[in-house]
């Protein structure tokens, strides 16, 4: 199976790119389907059997799916977000709203979200045929990670080489935004290397990641993400009520509150008068890995409002996938991780895996593992893509069918 994925810009640092389009197209991978990434040229339908659009509406697109469509080729829409509240086309401009993704679906045979919270909401949206499936976030490690990067910048396609990476005339095929991807050769993530500690090996050259000052029986808690957005209640404001849960317990353990975020300023609004240790370290994959290694806890509060709760489970599953436990606040997506994680319950969750024996931290990892295993492991995720596409596949095979026997039909 060949397929053809858009997208805004191919770049793993990009949640919506990473988990909606590099997992999948990598797990299909080695289930043995080709992928071209195309972000700067629209694809050729002739040279594949689908188009999955990943989180992209932009008018430009409706040529393109009907390009599709006229070679009986399904196309897929793959929608992380909710983009139908108010507000929400301030934060990404008019090529991903609620109107134009609306506008697309009439050329859309079936749209994909990580949750079925979000599919609810396109489920009203939609025309025609076009079916909603909920395929959730995939559960991944470092060495994933390591893999997917290796693996990426070969998949990309350019249209010329004027548009690869690091040349001055680079611009996206969306005029006047330029596209951003990963170098290749030995510039990727994790690529350059030097002598030294463990960590460096895996985690990169920065000697700045070693923070070793604090008491050796620190516990550490770890909240990362988006700082957050004026269209939703969610990010760094949601740490606020947990302080004092925190601060209680920095009185019977030192607790060390790690922040991985993008707007230091926000952190320090929200952390200057904190009675127990903090710090705040900018936001990347290659950081987060880093400070899951190191970390006892993960929080992950969440918001209550039409976007916030159609959010996906991925920062909790990220978490257990690399052996730390979490304690987070009701979201639907958790409803399958719940005998693994504390839902609602921060002073006796914190607790659980701050000041415990670690006896119930084991039990709720290995619970996690398993979860994560049956249902959101990357060759679990790539088989309901397969499963998905080869649907679409076989639909379009009997319309082709119907088509010509009715041609034969008329001509005799």
């Amino acid at each position: 199976m060949r397929l053809a994925w858009v997208v805004a810009e191919a770049d793993p640092k990009i949640a919506s790119f990473r988990y909606r389009c590099l997992i999948p197209a990598w797990g299909l991978h080695r289930l043995g389907c080709e992928s071209r990434i195309f972000s700067d040229a629209p694809p050729d339908p002739r040279a594949f059997d689908a188009l999955i659009v990943v989180k992209l509406a932009e008018p430009q697109l409706a040529a393109v799916a009907k390009s599709f469509r006229a070679c009986g080729k399904p196309i897929i829409l793959d929608l992380c977000d909710n983009v139908f509240i108010p507000g929400y086309a301030r934060r990404r401009g008019p090529e991903l709203c609620g109107k134009s993704v609306a506008d697309l679906l009439v050329n859309v045979d079936a749209v994909v979200t990580p949750t079925a919270a979000l599919a609810r909401v396109v489920l009203p949206h939609i025309v025609g045929m076009t079916g909603v499936a909920a395929i959730p976030d995939a559960a991944m490690t470092m060495a994933d990670y390591q893999a997917m990067c290796a693996w990426l910048p070969a998949r990309i396609d350019y249209a010329s080489a004027k548009s690869r990476p690091g040349h001055a005339g680079s611009r996206r095929w969306r005029a006047g935004t330029m596209l951003r991807t990963p170098a290749r050769g030995r510039q990727g993530p994790f690529a350059r290397l030097r002598n030294g500690a463990s960590e460096e090996r895996r985690f990169g050259p920065d000697t700045d990641w070693l923070v070793d000052h604090l008491p050796k029986d620190t516990g550490r808690v770890l909240w990362f993400g988006r700082h957050g957005s004026s269209h939703s209640l969610f990010g760094m404001s949601l740490i606020e009520p947990l302080m004092p849960v925190l601060e209680r317990m920095h009185r019977h353990r030192p607790i060390e509150l790690v922040v991985a975020s993008n707007n230091q300023d926000r952190y320090e609004a929200l952390t200057g008068r904190a009675r127990l240790f903090t710090r705040y370290e900018a936001w990347s994959s290659e950081r987060v890995f880093f400070e899951l290694s190191r970390s006892d806890a993960v929080i992950m509060p969440n918001g209550a409002d039409a976007f916030a709760v159609c959010k996906s489970a991925n920062r909790a599953v990220l978490a257990l996938a690399n052996n730390v436990p979490v304690v987070a606040s009701y979201l639907e997506a958790l409803e399958p991780l719940k005998r693994a994680i504390v839902i609602d319950d921060w002073q006796g969750g914190l607790h659980r895996y701050l000041l415990g024996d670690g006896a119930d931290r084991a039990v709720d990892l290995a619970r996690g593992r398993s979860i994560l295993a049956s249902q959101f492991g990357i060759d679990v995720i790539a088989r309901q893509w397969a499963e998905l596409l080869e649907a679409l596949l076989q639909a379009h095979r009997a319309i082709d069918c119907r088509r010509r026997a009715d041609t034969a039909a008329a001509d005799t």
